[in-house]
């Protein structure tokens, strides 16, 4: 049997900050307790040891300005440029070459005037829906030239919430152009959409211009990790349960498992808050029993791939990855 890629798409990330509290509505999580503004490098070690005891593979985000506090190269606020630094060092010699690292735009919440450097009054999302490629372009390519002079090799990136859903031609046109004009690469892959429980659901080639080509890249599973964000339990039997809603501590089902049974590829999701879990760690837990489970009952019909490695297969297989109709 020939195996079929599985990925994971981690969203959100950024060092020490968290943006997830810049953007939250209210500050508590649900049952009533703050959310953490910082998150310590202690995470991103054990997410790294986790990755590297399962071989995990998948997209990982570095947004460049997060929460419009700054930027990853010139300071962010609250943050110690060493642990900042320490931070971008680990993603850079741990989690690369096993994740594909992109932007998530600039700042993953307020929009950005580009001349200025000031936040404008509307979220990033809201922004691009009136914006065309050609305020579009220079925006993605800021951020993505903010990650190569931080050191990453952009290969895609990711859309905070739907950013650019409402203008998706436009906004498909300025990513391939953007990565291009930036780091002369002609192949890219964006994550923007969600495939939940679409039979058949696999990335595909959204667009092909000037010799460049696109790949959209969906997640094929919910981020079932996120529950772990607004409880305070950290037993076995809720890590247990959580990682069964994904697939059973027998490997005879769940969400990856129906995903395989239709045809799809899984490619599962999950947020750097829902690992975090508001500083308890037990989305890394959960995340650390999902990654035993599947090497341990699917290791002969699944492999672990990059976004870059995804990117790749559908561009040398294009006809065979037609893209679905919405």
């Amino acid at each position: 049997m020939k195996k079929v890629p599985i990925s994971i798409i981690i969203d959100d990330p950024a060092p020490i900050i968290s943006v997830f509290h810049s953007h939250h509505k209210t500050g508590f999580t649900k049952d009533g307790r703050p959310i953490l503004e910082y998150v310590s490098n202690d995470f991103l070690k054990t997410f790294c040891d986790i990755v590297e005891k399962h071989g995990i593979k998948g997209k990982f985000s570095v947004v460049p300005m997060p929460g419009n506090k700054g930027d990853i190269l010139n300071g962010l606020e609250g943050a110690d440029q060493t642990q900042v630094n320490e931070w971008l060092d680990m993603v850079k010699t741990r989690l690369v070459p096993h994740f594909s690292i992109g932007p998530e735009m600039l700042t993953h919440n307020k929009a950005v005037d580009l001349k200025t450097g000031d936040a404008l009054p509307l979220r990033e999302d809201e922004w691009a829906s009136s914006q065309d490629k050609t305020t579009l372009t220079p925006y993605i390519a800021h951020a993505v030239s903010i990650l190569q002079k931080a050191g990453f090799d952009v290969s895609g990136l990711t859309s905070p919430w739907q950013m650019g859903i409402d203008v998706e031609e436009e906004y498909t046109a300025a990513i391939s152009k953007a990565i291009f004009d930036v780091t002369n690469k002609k192949n890219a892959w964006f994550f923007l959409r969600g495939l939940w429980e679409t039979p058949n659901a696999k990335p595909w080639v959204e667009l092909e211009e000037d010799g460049r080509c696109l790949v959209s890249i969906p997640a094929t599973t919910y981020d079932r990790i996120w529950q772990s964000i607004d409880t305070t339990r950290t037993d076995d039997a809720f890590i247990s349960q959580v990682a069964d809603i994904l697939i059973t501590k027998d490997g005879t089902s769940g969400e990856i498992l129906q995903v395989l049974e239709t045809g799809g590829y899984p490619i599962l999701i999950t947020h750097w808050q829902s690992l975090v879990s508001n500083g308890l760690g037990t989305g890394l837990q959960i995340l650390d029993e999902i990654g035993k489970r599947i090497n341990q009952h699917l290791s002969h019909r699944v492999e672990w791939m990059s976004a870059e490695e995804i990117m790749n297969l559908i561009i040398q297989n294009k006809t065979d990855y037609p893209k679905p109709k919405f």
